[in-house]
């Protein structure tokens, strides 16, 4: 028996192959964006509507309308819809983001034109009957107080409020008396304003090809086309706070959580962003993670990210740890943060980098169903259909002195909130 006695060689990825997703314009002038067809017997059409929880100053009520739209109708129960859904071996799942809401039909191929005029039927008038907004509400509400309990749920609400301000789009966080303040009557009126079939962006993948598409053309093509967006509130500009402490008695740790408002940013300086975050703290090999964790001990995980916002987008750290701990990891933290700018990466610590994200980058591409969720965010962000190509080029042909300018520009931690939660020592 023989044992490797070195690791095998890393494999190099510098290109992007993929056949990008055709657009059709259905007779009632919205659009229609498929996949390239797999032959798989399942297909997956996903609804998307650009209205989120940032477009309403009542948090919970985007959520509430769409989690709610097949919970009855007119004829039916919520049980009796979701067995017609059954009986057709298809699902229906849906969810709300800050910008987006979304609808995803999973079915098999031959049941296509049922479960989707069964969906259809089903979901266009919905009544929202009070027994389900109800049960909404006391689940709800019941979610909302546990973490309301936990420390990173205040580390979190606290740094964004300092950001965006409390009224801010970005930071409408539920309270319980807007989850008991919900009526039907509201979420029948932003249903009929913003989620209505097929006033939405609709993206097909799977075994879906031209037969398929005759029969959704059928079914929806003469229906009114995307609506424009809900408008929400400019960001505020509150007073800047960098530092928030917020000592909850029964707590047995302290969560880190650390922002900073970012603009719009260009296609070059979003793919630097990204890029940049692996180092600081996207993936098991960041400096925050073999700083904090594997060298100091000073906490169990640790990690950094991009978030969109209603305005640009959030660059945040977070992590948890014991509160004798804390304050040593928010220092360690900004050494962490200053030292992409006086020692950026160079060597084997970039070359790693670049075969992750690249292959990362590439994985995300894999499977049949992968495309629509590509093609929602560059839609979303007003990106061309060359982002994901000139990010893999611009992943290999970064340096170190562009990531070194670009941690001084954006990194810098006194332009950073921090805020810790739990127990204070």
């Amino acid at each position: 028996m023989t044992f490797r006695l070195t690791a095998p060689e890393a494999k190099t990825i510098k290109t992007l192959s993929f056949v990008p997703p055709k657009e059709y314009t259905m007779s009632g002038g919205w659009s229609l964006f498929t996949s390239p067809k797999r032959d798989l017997g399942v297909i997956k059409l996903l609804f998307c509507w650009p209205c989120g929880t940032a477009h309403k100053a009542a948090p919970t009520l985007a959520r509430a309308t769409q989690t709610l739209r097949l919970s009855g109708n007119k004829n039916l129960s919520a049980e009796e819809i979701q067995e017609g859904f059954e009986y057709w071996g298809a699902a229906a799942n849906l969810d709300v983001g800050l910008l987006s809401s979304t609808l995803v039909l999973q079915t098999q191929k031959q049941h296509l034109e049922q479960s989707l005029k069964w969906l259809m039927e089903q979901g266009a008038e919905p009544v929202f009957p009070e027994k389900e907004l109800s049960v909404f509400k006391q689940v709800e509400t019941a979610s909302l107080l546990r973490r309301m309990q936990t420390p990173r749920y205040w580390s979190s609400r606290l740094c964004f409020e300092a950001l965006y301000g409390k009224d801010s789009a970005d930071t409408r966080f539920e309270n319980p008396e807007d989850i008991e303040n919900l009526r039907v009557a509201e979420l029948k009126n932003w249903f009929e304003k913003h989620l209505r079939f097929p006033a939405a962006r609709l993206f097909a993948s799977g075994d879906f090809g031209d037969e398929e598409r005759a029969v959704v053309e059928s079914l929806l093509g003469t229906a009114a086309p995307l609506q424009q967006p809900a408008s929400f509130s400019q960001t505020q500009n509150p007073e800047f706070k960098s530092n928030i402490r917020h000592g909850m008695e029964h707590a047995q740790q302290v969560s880190l959580y650390m922002g900073k408002r970012l603009p719009r940013l260009t296609i070059q300086e979003m793919q630097t962003a990204s890029f940049v975050n692996m180092f600081l703290g996207g993936f098991f090999g960041s400096r925050l993670m073999q700083d904090l964790r594997e060298t100091r001990g000073l906490t169990y995980g640790i990690g950094s990210g991009l978030t969109p916002s209603a305005h640009g987008f959030t660059w945040y750290i977070n992590g948890e740890m014991n509160s004798q701990n804390a304050e040593k990891a928010a220092v360690a933290t900004r050494e962490i943060m200053l030292g992409l700018t006086s020692s950026p990466p160079v060597g084997e610590e970039l070359e790693k980098a670049r075969r992750y994200v690249s292959g990362q980058l590439r994985a995300g591409f894999d499977g049949p169903f992968s495309l629509p969720a590509k093609w929602q965010f560059l839609l979303q962000n007003n990106l061309p259909e060359s982002y994901y190509a000139t990010y893999m080029d611009r992943i290999w042909s970064i340096t170190t002195d562009e990531i070194s300018v670009f941690a001084d520009n954006y990194l810098r931690p006194d332009s950073f909130t921090l805020a810790l939660a739990g127990k204070l020592s």
